[in-house]
């Protein structure tokens, strides 16, 4: 089967403790059926991937194109003030995980969500 293939977007690019920019909110779907969802903040420069970092989001088994949405507080990233990767990983029904890695470095190029709106940056 393979591992799932996320489709995301998000409302912002930037978290921040600064009002109105203290949370984004995140969208997304698999193309295949999932059993295992987790969204995690990692500081730039730490170890990163499958249960590592800061867990910001969770989700059990959800089938494909199901829509799942939730938001990202600036609160959720303990590690102090500088530029986080945040990662989106999902479990196949036959266990694979995918390898969707992404961070979002201050001055650096954007990559584009499916709507074609700025997002994180690429590793």
């Amino acid at each position: 089967m393979g591992a799932p293939v996320l489709s995301f977007g998000t409302s912002g690019v930037r978290l921040s403790a600064v009002g109105g920019h203290n949370h984004i909110t995140v969208d997304f779907t698999s193309d295949i059926d999932y059993q295992a969802f987790e969204c995690r903040a990692t500081k730039r420069g730490e170890e990163f991937g499958v249960g590592r970092g800061q867990l910001v989001a969770a989700f059990s088994h959800t089938p494909a194109g199901v829509q799942r949405t939730f938001d990202i507080f600036d609160s959720y990233l303990v590690e102090g003030e500088g530029e986080y990767r945040i990662s989106l990983f999902a479990q196949s029904t036959d266990g694979a995980w995918n390898d969707t890695r992404w961070f979002s470095p201050s001055g650096s190029a954007c990559m584009k969500d499916a709507d074609g709106k700025l997002f994180f940056s690429g590793r």
